[in-house]
């Protein structure tokens, strides 16, 4: 999709009404809940920045159009930040403080030009998306399988947003600055993931989730960005296909 149509996208998503059923109450084993909390209150913290920094940078270098398509872009994810402040006061808890990892992402983002900031946000949308998924799959919490369902559709839809965009900047690099700056990337993405799993080591050892799976699992989903972003028309044909990545060719 051409920029003109992920304003248009975003502009319908973010004015549509989340229909959940708060009512239900978080209803999770104890021995779940705890952890649950700790990883959803990290999660809730990093989705509720406002984006100042990308979005200045945006505004200096790109179109009004993708200015637009951005600033509605951070107030979608500040709609998820809010479905899981929500979350979080069903649970009878509050949103979390800031945890020196959120803090360190969010200055080391800011050190970078704007499609530098992108990769690191794009980092955190892939590594996020089986974090929710297993919420959403290992519990039988009727309420947390709405909010993160809720989160995980529209995150589809980020992606494919970020590497339209980012494809076409990556490719009027030369192939040695492109090299390097994928590599660069893959180490970066290896030692956020690491300090993710360390971070939710309670909750994965709560739901006996395999914590191999999830680093295999969102190497996979880097990878076909990476092919996304690189590859050939044809395996990015394919890619269109996944319905995990709503690739818009």
């Amino acid at each position: 999709m051409g920029t003109m149509q992920w304003r248009r996208y975003f502009k319908l998503s973010v004015k549509r009404e989340r229909k959940i059923d708060w009512e239900l109450g978080v209803q999770l084993p104890k021995e779940i809940k705890e952890p649950a909390i700790f990883s959803l209150q990290a999660l809730q913290r990093g989705l509720s920045s406002t984006g100042n920094d990308l979005r200045t940078k945006v505004r200096q270098q790109c179109t009004p159009e993708y200015a637009e398509a951005i600033d509605l872009y951070v107030r979608e994810k500040n709609i998820h930040a809010d479905l899981l402040a929500q979350w979080l006061w069903a649970a009878n808890t509050r949103p979390g403080k800031r945890r020196f990892i959120d803090f360190a992402f969010r200055r080391m983002r800011r050190r970078f030009e704007w499609t530098g900031e992108l990769k690191v946000l794009l980092t955190a949308e892939i590594i996020t998306m089986p974090l929710f998924r297993i919420f959403s799959n290992n519990t039988s919490c009727a309420l947390t399988h709405q909010v993160v369902e809720e989160i995980l559709e529209n995150q589809a839809y980020h992606i494919g947003f970020h590497i339209d965009h980012l494809r076409e900047e990556i490719k009027k690099r030369s192939s040695i600055e492109r090299t390097i700056q994928q590599q660069t990337w893959s180490v970066f993405f290896a030692s956020v993931l690491s300090a993710v799993i360390a971070d939710n080591q309670k909750l994965f050892s709560a739901l006996n989730y395999d914590k191999l799976t999830f680093w295999t699992d969102a190497w996979n989903l880097y990878v076909q960005v990476q092919t996304g972003l690189h590859g050939s028309p044809h395996l990015n044909a394919v890619l269109s296909h996944d319905p995990r990545i709503q690739f818009a060719i």
